[in-house]
């Protein structure tokens, strides 16, 4: 089950159990923003033919990093369908798997104990989260406009991984923030923006610090990789972020 929303102009919001994505459609192209676990690839599809679209008719895929829940499908598309694969330039050793920045099983497993951790960690061995393909190429970005549908402008956020991106729409009005932060997680009994848990963020204070680079953002929606779109501007996101992790 996948839930597609319309967000922003040909901004669609794809919602899976455990994480999401994004499809920035531009007439008859799509560029992917992340491709969830490697287990959704049916969801993804599925989000495809609900906006009219198929597998074929992406252009490119682009992450804002390279974790399994967002990296899941892409070696599929660049390698079966052709889309090019763009990361930012500090995220290509974590895409290709020469030095992959991730919570480990011994983090996990030291939190099993707690209910929700375990069902947690069920479903996302059955998404396939430890048999994500790492990526045999990549294009890379830094801050500039991406000529790709949409055309997301990067906001690079480390701290999430070392080469976390956000993107702005401007034209459409829409902020694309990834993991930089969230409005809804299993393993996190408040909803609203804030930061994954620490142990999930490479470094977490940078992590805090990055936000400071989304606020300025003028939108209308912020579009998390988990949780529902915060409809406000990125500022609104940010100071209900901000006071989550230090009040």
């Amino acid at each position: 089950m996948v839930d597609v929303r319309e967000v922003a102009p040909g901004v669609w919001h794809a919602r899976a159990k455990h994480v999401a994505w994004v499809l920035l459609v531009e007439g008859g192209e799509v560029t992917l923003v992340d491709t969830g676990y490697p287990g959704d690839r049916d969801r993804v599809v599925a989000s495809l033919e609900q906006v009219g679209r198929a597998p074929a008719d992406v252009a490119a895929v682009v992450l804002t990093h390279a974790h399994p829940d967002h990296l899941g499908s892409a070696e599929y598309f660049r390698t079966q369908v052709g889309a090019p694969v763009l990361v930012h330039e500090r995220e290509v050793p974590n895409a290709t798997g020469e030095r992959v920045e991730q919570v480990s099983v011994a983090t996990l497993l030291a939190r099993v104990w707690r209910p929700d951790v375990a069902v947690w960690m069920r479903d996302i061995v059955g998404l396939k989260a430890a048999r994500a393909e790492r990526l045999g190429a990549v294009d890379t970005f830094t801050s500039d406009p991406l000529d790709v549908p949409g055309r997301p402008v990067p906001a690079p956020t480390p701290g999430h991984t070392s080469g976390h991106s956000a993107f702005h729409l401007p034209e459409q009005g829409a902020l694309l923030a990834g993991d930089a932060l969230m409005t809804g997680h299993a393993l996190v009994r408040t909803p609203g923006p804030q930061l994954l848990p620490s142990f999930f963020n490479h470094d977490d204070d940078r992590a805090l610090d990055s936000l400071g680079m989304l606020a300025p953002l003028a939108a209308d929606v912020v579009v998390p990789g988990h949780g529902p779109a915060f409809t406000g501007a990125p500022a609104d996101a940010v100071a209900a972020a901000v006071a989550a992790r230090v009040g």
